[in-house]
């Protein structure tokens, strides 16, 4: 019988370690004058939370973390000046709603307890802020305040910041490479306070990494796979002011702004989508300093020009100061689809005459410009400089119009047809279709460029001008609405209440493994009883799906490209 027991009771301390505790709280002070060990789960009481300050010192480890959580997630209801700040490692926040607060000039949720305890390893994941400013527009403060390293902020949703100040800002301190990572998060609906001349107040970002006097030092930080609907602080959406960034397949949706490259040198931006939907001043990218790599962007219907372009290459400053204008260096735009934009391109730009010093070792190669009309601007050289170096190459162009520039017929073709078709995505887009004159243009250069937008492979030896292969297994789904941000926020119908006869999808499961069989095409989502997603992919109809998972309970969701969305929970 002892050979029985004995392992009963190792995997019986494996599942609930020695010493880990679970521990209901009802007012902030409990959470403060705790002592929380690796393992330990703090359950805050479901409930309004009016005033309260949470400051949580504290060490788990990886497999262990202290997780301070929602009773039931989404009912935990943060309002007042309620806040959180957290110093330590292996600290996870989960489930809970600020919701209409008036928190005036301190961070809604900040990654230290004081300036020199700081946060690492630590996560906000599955919480909400919606709606909290101060009853003064012009007070300056942050949502989220990341300070130390390797933290994550995901799977959030952030809405209807009124007031002055970067929604989310990630600090630098010398000697710290902080490698965040900031994704499937939703952020909606900022509208710009406006000065007394009616124009945008500076500091006004979503998010900003960095800032002017760090602006050299590498954070190494990644944000991915986040939606940006109706982000319109001001011209910069997220702005970069560090060395070594990605910014990876994320969706700007009427956002009136850029991703843009203020300050720092040696980032990537690939596998963005920016949606203008004809919004005025709706824009792109913008590139300052050194290294930049832009590959593999969509970029449609956007309304901005000059600064607001869809992709703008800025003009520097002679010697420029940390917070002034970087030279543009060695900057590489290739692989990225431009339709129906207004200003493609502004390339040496700069409103400001005493800013003389044009981009350098620049390529803008195996870009594809699409345009069903005329009207559009494809290239706008804002002032021709006899030391501006940038390489033209393989540029699809079909029509359009062009402000100062010249090329000749290696640099841009023009009048060939792409075949350009719509495709079902969560945001539809163009892609090319069989048969088009993208395919006689193919590339093998940039053998580190392996897949485009969507993930399907890229050739060696015949890549196509633009974002988009024709053919090809989508590995990599845009970020829809409906699939990041809270959980609790996202509306569904359960599929366990619906007939046999109308459900859209079977499931199976076995040992780990679960097969995914549709009716309808669309995509899924399957996350852990954290909310954290642990598998994304797109299904077609009648397309049987094998996906290994693991064990334990998920809940599976499904978005119908119908317009119908559901969830289903099951145990592998």
């Amino acid at each position: 019988m002892r050979y029985i027991i004995v392992p009963l009771l190792l995997l019986l301390c494996m599942l609930n370690p020695l010493g880990a505790r679970r521990t209901v709280v009802t007012t902030a002070a409990s959470v403060n004058n705790g002592s929380w060990s690796a393992g330990d789960t703090i359950v805050l009481k479901n409930g309004e939370w009016t005033n309260q300050t949470i400051s949580l010192k504290a060490s788990g480890t990886a497999s262990q973390p202290v997780v301070l959580i929602a009773e039931n997630q989404g009912d935990v209801v943060f309002n007042g000046s309620s806040r959180i700040s957290v110093s330590g490692q292996f600290i996870e926040i989960s489930g809970i709603y600020f919701k209409d607060g008036t928190l005036s000039g301190s961070p809604v949720v900040e990654f230290r307890t004081s300036s020199s305890n700081m946060a690492e390893n630590c996560r906000l994941t599955n919480c909400a802020i919606i709606n909290y400013n101060p009853a003064l527009n012009t007070v300056d403060s942050k949502w989220v305040s990341l300070y130390g390293r390797n933290n994550r902020v995901d799977n959030c949703s952030f809405e209807n910041k009124t007031n002055s100040g970067t929604l989310l800002v990630v600090w630098l301190t010398s000697g710290v490479v902080p490698a965040h990572v900031i994704e499937n998060n939703y952020f909606g609906y900022r509208v710009a306070n406006l000065d007394d001349k009616g124009e945008e107040l500076n500091g006004q970002e979503i998010i900003r990494i960095g800032d002017s006097n760090t602006s050299m030092q590498y954070a190494d930080c990644i944000v991915r796979n986040n939606f940006f609907e109706r982000c319109n602080g001001e011209i910069e959406i997220i702005s970069n002011k560090s060395c070594g960034n990605v910014y990876s397949n994320n969706v700007f949706l009427e956002c009136k702004g850029m991703l843009t490259l203020r300050h720092g040198n040696d980032c990537t931006v690939e596998g963005n989508f920016f949606f203008g939907n004809g919004v005025s001043s709706t824009g792109g990218v913008r590139i300052i300093g050194e290294d930049h790599k832009v590959y593999n962007n969509y970029f449609q219907d956007l309304r901005g020009s000059n600064y607001r372009a869809a992709l703008c290459v800025v003009r520097g400053m002679l010697n420029s100061a940390l917070d002034d204008y970087f030279q543009v260096k060695n900057a590489q735009v290739i692989f990225n689809t431009f339709v129906n934009c207004t200003q493609s391109f502004c390339i040496n730009y700069h409103s400001y005459s005493k800013y003389t010093m044009p981009p350098i070792g620049t390529v803008i190669s195996h870009n594809h410009v699409y345009n069903t009309n005329s009207n559009n601007t494809n290239v706008n050289l804002a002032q021709q400089h006899a030391n501006m170096d940038i390489t033209w190459k393989n540029n699809l162009m079909n029509q359009g119009k062009y402000t100062n520039f010249t090329y000749n017929s290696t640099q841009v073709i023009t009048g060939q047809n792409p075949r350009m078709q719509l495709v079902a995505t969560p945001v539809s887009i163009y892609e090319p279709a069989s048969g088009s004159d993208l395919i006689h243009y193919s590339t093998d250069e940039y053998d580190n460029i392996t897949s485009d937008i969507r993930g399907r492979m890229r050739s060696i030896s015949a890549k196509l001008p633009g974002a988009s292969e024709i053919s090809g297994v989508v590995s990599k789904l845009m970020p829809a609405k409906n699939t990041v941000g809270a959980t609790f926020l996202n509306e569904i119908t359960t599929v366990n209440n619906i007939s046999a006869d109308e459900k859209p999808f079977v499931l199976r499961s076995w040992k780990g493994s679960l097969t995914f069989e549709s009716l309808e095409n669309g995509q899924v989502s399957i996350l852990d009883i954290t909310g954290k997603s642990v598998k994304e992919f797109q299904v077609v109809a009648f397309a049987r799906q094998d996906k290994e998972i693991g064990e334990g309970l998920f809940l599976v969701r499904f978005y119908s490209d119908l317009g119908k969305s559901y969830a289903q929970k099951i145990i592998l």
